[in-house]
């Protein structure tokens, strides 16, 4: 089967008759030429019907009145207009594995429903005789989903399929003067529907740019630049015989189709994205191009680029914007490209589809590798146990062929790409195998990659998703784990590259243990082994913006969702960095500072690690800083130098003969000068040590005035009890007292999904976590000491925890009274649920919204998710304190603790831990209203602060799409003691 058979479809064929197109030109690279081209984006008239079938009769025709027509940008797509209000075109609905539509046995016809959301689009527009003069014009459509039916001037140029693929259409012979009419019928569902299942908001439209471009008569319709780098350049450009090749800045001038050494130039990697301008000329047309001398090879086990083994610090990348969809404007792609080299991000896989053709030039100018995907994805066939699956199925080969074909020949110029994949979860078969073997015919020069090929006898690596720790040790070793399927290291996988093309799963809260991934997979000692890192799941939250939050996948009324899965991204809907991106930079970044604050005092303790492949540390200087709580004690610059790559920088800073147990060592790598993705100053890395790292016991005045017992219960200081031995009152504010807590909001990462592998969210609540109910079993009032003892457990539960409360008023070191308090847990019964935390919870008035404290900071922190963290001393807002995950979750926490203060206009307190560092968390609602709440929009303050201290937290792992957190941050029920002292302020 020819894919561009010049034959006539009808309607009902076109869309199901597994032919990728009928009409466009042969797919080639994108260039950059003088030719006139004419930008079609702008406002076109539009009207969205049920079907196909129903179209206005006679809308292509130029003369056709389309008063009845409503304006619509172009790009865009057309759920995407007011999704939350009126949404008069439908709203968009999320899926991740599923299809929207019936799916086909393999004993079945490709069918897609008769009700078919259909756009009408026309647009007109003029042209001089630039256009009408030459030689060919053409029409290009960068993204189209999912089936186009075009026709220009009224006569039908053909279809298209691949919504994330360019076609064009020859227009030469519709083309008038003056004034001209485009019209394109755009389905919503067509057989390309089926080889589109990416974990996506489904959404329709001509949602990429509307070209016009001139084809002047002996111009250059293609160019395939080879530029290779092995200690020297060579650069061979196949195209037009006897066009000319020029790049002023090597001197260079030869022709297409010679090879040329240019034994001058400079070689182009991700951390020096050297490019170089230029043109190659015919009589009629010049095109630039930006080239980079690089080369792509596998010895061995290892990727190299230019001889050297590339580790990939990377981010699986949807193109998302939260009020346009997937129609990004180049400041949009610019941002993302910005915000991922401040924060050490230096690969991208294309997921699952290519991007816009704009943001492939401006990753070979910033300097990111690529993993570039094709536009393919069949997961929902899953589900029928890969019956009838496309990518074994021959009926299906030749769209697969298409759509490899399109993604290669348009983006095949770029020194970024260095790898193709051939698609995403579409299990595997005979097809990928095709489409394998014409990329490695067609472009040798990169490797070739997908996932789901399990027998490893197609692809040049070996990747897979979501491993466990023990499972990526296995394959770093090179040993057989037992239970594993398959079982590494068994058969031709031995001998591959190895990297995750996801893991991390980074949805809500989280990811926690990068530094374990880190450890096992990027190679942090610099071994010559097969461990090349990977793409974090993922870059962004698909949030849609309502006007008062961001919506997810159920929100707009879709019967079949995948609700907030799709929210998973390392930064939010917003591109506002989440906490978890912070924690990749400091814990994958190449640039690595490690500081141990004993051994400063040995003429050590700072280490400089250099982890990046090709470039010296000389576009960074070295700042440390000592800090005592908040007051600068001295500062100064880290000799670093030009440090090479790969290598090791030890040394240390004078200290003070005095130290105290907040005196802070941190150093920080700053840019020297600006750069194109941050100004100069930006911090790169950054870590921070306590130079008292072990906390030890305080010693407190006794109290100036004895406790006493009135009716109501004991006063100790300026705390009082209750009858009941609660905390109520603190000076002159009312409190709710604390409790024994173990539950936290559950995070994405403890929900069962379809994907998790886990129950914790669920066995949290099953226990009764979050409705723990709280005994006083006795009151011993001991003098200065006040005795309290509870147990605290859920309805229909026989196991308990019985917590003492220790209390006894003191005079705090500046003469301020306080009570200390020693806490200690015991927990009785069968506790095979983990725990949330092991803490205590108390009600703070609502007016005590302003925290200080010194700890960890400023940004959010967890057990396995604390690198990105400083100790200091950091203010703050309780509100500035909460992170906004689209759906509320446990967030918040600090921890570290030393010593804590909040207040407000009417009083406060302040707490200062002894003998152990808990952390905290302060918010305007409690965990269980965090835990009821869908939205961030639900949340309100409930008249209280509730100030939480935990002894004890729980990890935050990544379970909703990996493996189970590592056995040892587990946290399970076990003893625990808390010492802390409270004073007024």
């Amino acid at each position: 089967m020819v894919a561009n058979a010049d034959t006539a479809h009808r309607l009902d064929d076109a869309l199901t008759n597994l032919i990728p197109w009928h009409g466009p030109v042969a797919p080639r690279a994108h260039l950059h030429t003088d030719a006139p081209t004419l930008d079609l984006s702008g406002t076109w008239r539009f009207q969205l019907v049920d079907s196909p079938h129903d179209t206005p009769a006679g809308f292509p025709d130029p003369q056709f009145d389309d008063t009845d027509f409503v304006d619509l940008a172009v790009p865009s797509s057309w759920h995407m207009v007011d999704p939350a209000g009126n949404a008069p075109f439908g709203r968009p609905a999320y899926l991740n594995t599923n299809y929207p539509i019936p799916v086909p046995a393999s004993d079945e016809d490709i069918v897609v429903p008769n009700e078919n959301p259909t756009g009408c689009y026309r647009h007109t527009f003029e042209v001089g005789k630039d256009f009408t003069d030459a030689e060919r014009v053409l029409l290009r459509f960068e993204g189209v989903d999912s089936f186009a039916r075009v026709w220009f001037n009224g006569v039908e140029l053909g279809w298209t399929k691949g919504s994330r693929l360019t076609s064009e259409f020859d227009v030469t012979s519709q083309l008038r003067p003056g004034r001209n009419v485009l019209a394109v019928a755009v389905s919503q569902w067509s057989d390309g529907t089926f080889l589109e299942d990416q974990d996506m908001w489904r959404m329709s439209g001509i949602f990429r740019e509307v070209t016009l471009l001139v084809r002047p008569h002996g111009g250059i319709d293609d160019l395939f630049v080879h530029a290779s780098w092995d200690g020297d350049a060579k650069l061979l450009i196949d195209g037009p015989e006897g066009a000319t090749v020029a790049i002023p800045e090597l001197e260079l001038a030869t022709t297409c189709n010679t090879e040329v050494a240019i034994p001058d130039a400079q070689p182009w990697t991700a951390e020096t994205p050297k490019l170089y301008d230029a043109t190659v000329s015919t009589d009629t047309e010049t095109v630039t191009i930006r080239i980079g001398f690089r080369s792509v090879a596998i010895a061995g086990d290892i990727i190299t680029v230019n001889g050297e083994k590339i580790v990939f610090r990377g981010v699986n990348r949807h193109e998302w914007h939260p009020r346009t969809g997937r129609t990004l404007d180049e400041q949009t792609m610019r941002a993302d490209l910005e915000l991922m080299k401040r924060h050490g991000v230096n690969a991208i896989r294309t997921s699952h589809y290519p991007p816009n053709a704009r943001f492939l030039d401006l990753c070979d100018e910033y300097g990111v590798w690529v993993l570039l995907e094709c536009d393919l994805e069949t997961h929902g066939f899953e589900r029928g146990g890969w019956d009838g699956n496309p990518t074994n199925d021959d009926r299906w080969y030749d769209c697969l062929l298409n759509r490899i074909q399109r993604t290669v020949e348009r983006d095949k110029n770029h020194p970024a790409i260095i790898g193709w994949s051939m698609g995403n979860e579409s299990h595997c078969g005979e097809g990928i195998r095709l489409m394998n073997d014409w990329v490695k015919n067609r472009d040798p020069s990169r490797f070739t990659h997908y996932e789901g090929d399990d027998a490893h006898t197609i692809c040049d690596v070996w990747t897979v998703m979501y491993p466990s720790m023990e499972w990526v040790e296995a394959v770093r070793d090179r040993t057989v784990m037992p239970g594993a399927e398959p079982a590494p290291q068994t058969g031709r996988e031995l001998g591959l590259p190895f990297f995750m093309c996801e893991f991390a799963h980074a949805m809500g809260n989280g990811p926690g243990e990068l530094d374990a991934y880190e450890e096992r997979c990027f190679d942090p000692h610099f071994h010559r082994d097969r461990m090349h890192g990977g793409f974090i799941w993922e870059w962004i939250d698909h949030g849609i913006d309502t006007g008062r939050g961001y919506a997810y996948g159920g929100d707009f009324g879709e019967v079949l969702h995948d609700s907030n899965f799709v929210c998973d991204g390392l930064v939010l809907p917003d591109r506002t960095p989440s906490p978890g991106l912070l924690e990749f930079t400091a814990t994958m970044g190449a640039v690595r500072i490690e500081v141990d604050g004993e051994q400063l005092r040995d003429g050590n303790g700072i280490t400089v690690i250099n982890r990046r492949d090709f470039s010296d540390l000389s576009d960074l200087t070295f700042v440390w800083q000592l800090v005592n709580d908040d007051e600068y004690v001295q500062t100064g610059v880290l000799e670093v130098g030009a440090l090479a790559a790969h290598q090791i920088w030890t040394g240390t800073v004078p200290l003070p003969d005095e130290i105290s147990d907040r005196m802070v060592v941190v150093v920080e790598a700053k840019l020297v000068k600006d750069t194109i993705w941050a100004p100069a100053g930006h911090v790169v890395a950054r870590t921070s040590a306590l130079l008292v790292p072990k906390p030890g016991p305080r010693l407190y005045l006794p109290a100036s005035s004895q406790s006493h017992r009135d009716g109501t219960g004991w006063s100790l200081g300026p705390a009082h009890f209750d009858r009941r031995g609660r905390l109520v009152t603190w000076g002159n504010a009312n409190l709710v007292a604390p409790v024994l807590d173990l539950f936290r909001a559950p995070i994405d990462n403890d929900r069962a999904s379809s994907l998790a592998r886990n129950t914790i969210g669920d066995a949290a609540l099953a226990a009764g976590l979050d409705r723990l109910v709280h005994t006083t079993t006795s009151v011993r009032d001991e003098g200065d000491e006040l005795v309290v003892v509870t147990r605290s457990a859920a309805a229909a539960a026989r196991n308990s925890m019985t917590t003492t409360w220790s209390w006894r008023a003191i005079q705090t070191n500046d003469g301020s009274e306080g009570v200390h308090l020693d806490l200690h847990v015991d927990p009785h019964g069968y506790w095979p649920t983990m725990l949330g935390r092991i803490g205590v919870t108390i009600g703070l008035p609502a007016e005590w919204t302003t925290v200080s404290w010194f700890g960890l900071g400023p940004t959010e922190n967890y057990p396995d998710s604390q690198h990105a963290a400083i100790w200091g001393r950091w203010n703050g807002e309780v509100d500035d304190l909460q992170t906004p995950y689209v759906m509320p979750q446990e967030n918040g926490l600090r921890q570290g603790v030393h010593e804590l203060t909040i207040s407000g206009s009417n009083g406060g307190l302040r707490i200062t831990a002894d003998g152990s560092w808990p952390a905290f968390a302060a918010r305007p609602w409690t965990s269980q209203a965090l835990r009821t709440a869908a939205h961030t929009w639900d949340l309100k303050p409930d008249g209280h602060t509730w100030l939480t201290l935990d002894a004890v937290s729980a990890p935050l792992g990544s379970t909703s799409c990996g493996p189970m957190p590592i056995m040892s941050h587990r946290l399970y029920a076990q003893p625990v003691d808390l010492s802390l002292t409270l004073s007024l302020i």
